[in-house]
Parts: C-alpha cells; structure tokens; sequence
C-alpha cells in the first residue's frame, strides 16, 4: 500500500463538477472524505484519474471551502443552500460544518429579535 502525500493534487468528479484540491484539505477534519483520502484504502479513479463522488457539486464548493479555510460565509447562504448544506454535512460526516452553519443560525436569529448586534435586550 502506497502511503498519501499531504501535498498531492486530488482531481474529484463531484455529481459532474470538477475540483482539484490537495489531499491536505481532505484529510483536515476526522470525516468521510479523510477515511477515503487517507491512504488505506484504494480509491476507484475514473479513466481520467479522477475520483467520483456522487453527491451535489454545486454545495461540494463550500463544503471545500470550509475544509480549506475552517469557515464559511454563511450569511451570504440563501436558506436553501443552507439547508442542503446541512445534509452535506452530515452525508460527509463534518460536525463541525453543522456546528457553524448552526450557530450562524442561532445568531441571525438574535439578531432578527433584537437580543444581539446593537438591539435591545430591554424593549
């Protein structure tokens, strides 16, 4: 068995989006895709090379960008993405993705009845 490179370049086929990443962003957070990208297993490659995953590409771009940056922008989310994101989450076995999206909520629902960010707690 082959042991991974932290550094090597990963070409992923996501529900038919392309990514390129590094096997390092991966391998971040305890999940799924670290079990996959971790070395002990063989991964099956389509005949380009690439590994495909059979879920939403579309959502996979913030999912990797949490992975890259261990944050997101969730208020520039729209509620359905939010909420897609949130099975992504759990499909890849990233608490701490659901974890963020769902303080974000918790926030943004102070704000919205005026207990944080400048409001009033006393009317």
């Amino acid at each position: 068995m082959q042991v991974a490179e932290d550094d090597e370049v990963v070409d992923l086929n996501v529900g038919g989006t392309l990514y390129s990443t590094s096997r390092a962003t991966l391998v971040r957070y305890d999940s799924m895709l670290a079990r996959m990208f971790s070395g002990r297993h063989e991964l099956k490659r389509r005949p380009d090379g690439r590994v495909f995953i059979d879920r939403d590409g579309d959502r996979f771009r913030h999912v990797l960008n949490f992975l890259r940056d261990g944050d997101l922008d969730v208020e520039l989310l729209d509620e359905a993405t939010r909420k897609g994101l949130k099975r992504e989450a759990a499909f890849f076995c990233l608490p701490q993705l659901d974890a963020l999206l769902e303080a974000k909520r918790a926030e943004e629902q102070l704000v919205d009845e005026g207990l944080f960010g400048g409001g009033s707690i006393f009317g």
